[in-house]
């Protein structure tokens, strides 16, 4: 038994193989006896690899996982004015008081106590 690894998966090889993800691109493969293998390679040449048989387990395994995912990142609209680490304080809106200065605020008249008073 050869264990056979195919680089375009689209092509026609005129067998039938299996196909997963090997890093970023799709690959073939499969297990064919010796004969068939030889075959092959004679036919297509650079397009077949042959792979030992922990490689050939290992990328049927892969072929009955789920597939991965890639995640989006969210998006943040930032004014390009400000630093983008910065911490920036809310403006408050405040309404205009209704009273005047004086009218909010009251002086009234303090008893100061003098401490040194009667010590000599």
């Amino acid at each position: 038994m050869k264990y056979l690894l195919f680089q375009d998966p689209d092509k026609d090889y005129g067998a039938e193989f299996d196909v997963t993800k090997v890093g970023a691109r799709k690959r073939g493969f499969g297990a064919y006896s010796a004969k068939d293998a030889k075959l092959l390679q004679k036919l297509h040449g650079d397009l077949i690899d042959e792979i030992p048989v922990e490689e050939y387990e290992r990328l049927k395994k892969k072929l009955g996982q789920p597939q991965v995912s890639s995640r989006l990142l969210g998006t943040v609209v930032q004014d390009p004015s400000k630093a983008p680490n910065a911490v920036y304080a809310e403006a408050e809106v405040s309404e205009t008081p209704s009273k005047s200065a004086k009218d909010l605020v009251s002086v009234g008249k303090a008893k100061v106590e003098d401490p040194l008073k009667g010590k000599k």
